[in-house]
């Protein structure tokens, strides 16, 4: 059972951005659930668990019905409330490749088959994984929702061909996302879609990309920070309103 306090559940946290919401909520004194399809082999998790304590691991991938079904009991015993959920950058289908990313990123060779299922695992997973967790979520009145997109979403910023798979993922999820903030409002939850910008996963990554803690912490922030009048609103890492 989680101590009293801030309880925060991030999902996707094997993926890096995934690892780098987690340790910047540790490191702010949140007791975490860092969940994810096999978090026990993530080599990160447990070092994190060991240098800061207040972690635990869930085993859960959002775009499995029976993963998620599986983890509603544990997540009960762990704790019996949540304020705070990061909905981070989803992992990849268990038989995904990267040549299948790549294929449907292009008009020429894109597959009908492959942009339904990135729709289903990045746009539709997350939001029924919030209808999942709304009994955790309502039972702290004031939490909060971060789902990590991309600024590939804005449809302003639409002014060249190609990344159909995740420019319509991200798109679908917004808009999801502005209804779905809506139906919640009633629970007093607020949601946020966050744009983390062109991030390095490294420290020795470009010099023009953002470093990745920087990132996580802002979008951090910037959950904690809007107005519950804003809520389903685009905003960058930096706070600065992204247009839809």
């Amino acid at each position: 059972m989680l101590p009293p306090g801030r309880r925060t559940l991030i999902t996707g946290a094997s993926r890096p951005y995934g690892v780098a919401l987690v340790r910047a909520c540790l490191e702010r004194g949140d007791r975490v659930i860092a969940a994810s399809r096999n978090p026990a082999r993530v080599p990160v998790l447990a070092d994190l668990r060991a240098e800061f304590g207040g972690l635990d691991l869930l085993p859960l991938d959002p775009a499995d019905a029976a993963s998620v079904a599986d983890a509603v009991p544990v997540l009960e015993s762990l704790a019996p409330s949540l304020d705070l959920l990061l909905i981070g950058p989803p992992e990849p289908g268990v038989h995904e490749k990267l040549a299948d990313a790549e294929r449907d990123a292009v008009f020429a060779t894109m597959s009908g088959t492959g942009l339904v299922e990135h729709y289903r695992r990045t746009a539709v997973a997350p939001v029924l994984l919030v209808r999942t967790l709304l009994p955790f979520l309502a039972r702290e009145r004031g939490a909060r929702v971060l789902f990590v997109s991309s600024w590939l979403g804005s449809l302003d910023g639409k002014v060249q061909g190609g990344d159909y798979a995740v420019c319509a993922s991200a798109a679908g999820l917004h808009m999801l996302v502005r209804a779905l903030s809506y139906d919640v409002a009633e629970h007093g939850i607020t949601c946020v879609i966050g744009n983390p910008g062109w991030y390095a996963t490294s420290p020795d990554g470009p010099v023009f990309r953002i470093p990745i803690n920087e990132s996580a912490q802002g979008l951090i922030s910037v959950t904690d920070a809007i107005a519950t009048s804003q809520s389903g609103g685009f905003f960058d890492y930096t706070g600065a309103e992204r247009p839809w």
